[in-house]
C-alpha cells in the first residue's frame, strides 16, 4: 500500500490548499465572493477641495506588491491604508499630540453571520480634559484594525465611513486658534486566502479621501464659559444651501439643544439621515429618517438632533443634484464641574 498512498499525497495536499469540503477554509471560495466595487470618484484638486483616490491592490499575479499607501490629510498629517498578511488597518499620524485629533468611523462588516456596525474613535491627544496635567495621552499615531482575529482571518470584507478633524487640546478654549480643514473618507476592504501560502492570497483596499479646503464646518467649545458665543455656526455647501450646526450648553431630553439643519438653495429638496451610534447589529444601531422641505421649520430641512456620542451620514438632494455629508458629534453638558463640559462637532460634505 505504500505506493498508492505515496501517489495520493499530492492530491490530498492539493485538496487541503484549495479547500475540500470539511477541510481548511478555502481561498478558492473567493470565486463565490465578490469584492466591493471600486469607487468611480477620481482624484482632483481645486482651491475648494482636495480629492484623493487610493487603492492598495495585490494578488498572486502582482509582480511588485505594494502593501500600503498614504493619503495626505491637509494641515493634520497622513492616513495610511495597510493590507499585509499579518497586518490590516487604517492608521492616522499627526506631528502634534498636543492638539485634539479625532478620526470618527462607521465600520460595517459581518460578524457571526450578522451585519454589524461599530462607531470607533481613534484619537491622538495629550490632554484628556480641561483639568488634565498633560502627562498622559497617546502617541503620534492612532489606528483601527480591519481584522477581527489573530492570526488574521482567511477572508474579510467591509466598509468604513470616516471623518477626521483637529482642534486645540482640551486644556485650551475651543477658539484658541483657527482649526484645520475637515477630511472625510469612504473605504472598502476585501482580502482572501490569508491563512494559506502567499500564492493564494489577495487583498484590496479602496478609499476616496476628501478635504474641504475653503470652509470648515464644526463647533468646538471647552467649558460652559467658552460656549457663550461659540455654540452656533453656519457654513455654505456651494450650490446646495447653508448648513447650520448648533451645540448649546444645555441639557434638553428632546435633543433640541444640539442640532443640525440645512437651508436648501431651492424648495425641491429633502435630507436623508442615517444616525449611527454604539456597536452591534445594524438594525439596532442605525436609525434612518428623511426630512422634507419645511416639514418642521419653514424653508428648512431639519432640525436633526445630533448624537451625544456618535455620527450622522446624510444625503442632501436639491433638485436633481445630491451631496453627501458626514458628521461626528460629542458633547458633555451635564458635568457637575462646568469647566468639564465640552462640545466637539465636525462636518464635511463630499461627492461620491
Amino acid at each position: 500500500m505504500r505506493g498508492p498512498v505515496r501517489r495520493l499525497l499530492p492530491a490530498l495536499l492539493a485538496l487541503l490548499l484549495v479547500g475540500a469540503p470539511g477541510l481548511l477554509a478555502a481561498p478558492g471560495a473567493a470565486a463565490e465572493r465578490h469584492a466591493p466595487a471600486v469607487s468611480p470618484v477620481r482624484s482632483s484638486s481645486t482651491p475648494r477641495s482636495l480629492v484623493q483616490h487610493l487603492t492598495v491592490s495585490w494578488d498572486p499575479s502582482t509582480q511588485r506588491k505594494v502593501y500600503s499607501k498614504n493619503a495626505v490629510v491637509p494641515g493634520i498629517g497622513e492616513l495610511a491604508l495597510i493590507c499585509k498578511g499579518n497586518a490590516t488597518m487604517i492608521r492616522l499620524h499627526t506631528e502634534d499630540r498636543g492638539l485634539e485629533t479625532q478620526m470618527w468611523l462607521q465600520k460595517f462588516e459581518v460578524k457571526n453571520e450578522h451585519n454589524v456596525v461599530a462607531v470607533k474613535t481613534p484619537r491622538i491627544y495629550r490632554w484628556a480634559h480641561a483639568l488634565d496635567d498633560g502627562t498622559g495621552g497617546t502617541g503620534y499615531y492612532a489606528a483601527e484594525g480591519l481584522n477581527q482575529r489573530t492570526p488574521i482571518e482567511n477572508y474579510s470584507s467591509g466598509t468604513i465611513n470616516g471623518i477626521i478633524s483637529q482642534r486645540p487640546g482640551r486644556n485650551l478654549p475651543g477658539t484658541a486658534f483657527a482649526p484645520k480643514p475637515v477630511t472625510s473618507f469612504e473605504l472598502t476592504w476585501f482580502w482572501n486566502g490569508f491563512r494559506h501560502p502567499a500564492d493564494y492570497r489577495s487583498c484590496r483596499i479602496d478609499a476616496v479621501v476628501t478635504t474641504q479646503l475653503d470652509t470648515r464646518a464644526g463647533i468646538t467649545w471647552r467649558g460652559s464659559a467658552d460656549a457663550v458665543g461659540h455654540d452656533r455656526q453656519t457654513t455654505s455647501i456651494p450650490g446646495f444651501g447653508d448648513l447650520t450646526l448648533e451645540c448649546r450648553d444645555e441639557v434638553d431630553p428632546t435633543g433640541a439643544a444640539q442640532t443640525l439643519s440645512i437651508t436648501p438653495a431651492a424648495p425641491d429638496a429633502d435630507l436623508y439621515v442615517e444616525r449611527v451610534t454604539g456597536e452591534g447589529w445594524v438594525e439596532d444601531h442605525v436609525a434612518t429618517r428623511t426630512y422634507a422641505w419645511g416639514e418642521t421649520v419653514p424653508a428648512t430641512l431639519g432640525p436633526v438632533p445630533m448624537p451625544r456620542n456618535g455620527t450622522l451620514r446624510l444625503r442632501l438632494r436639491v433638485g436633481e443634484a445630491e451631496r453627501w455629508l458626514l458628521v461626528s458629534s460629542y458633547d458633555v453638558v451635564n458635568n457637575p464641574d462646568p469647566r468639564l463640559n465640552v462640545c466637539e462637532v465636525a462636518a464635511a460634505h463630499y461627492a461620491r
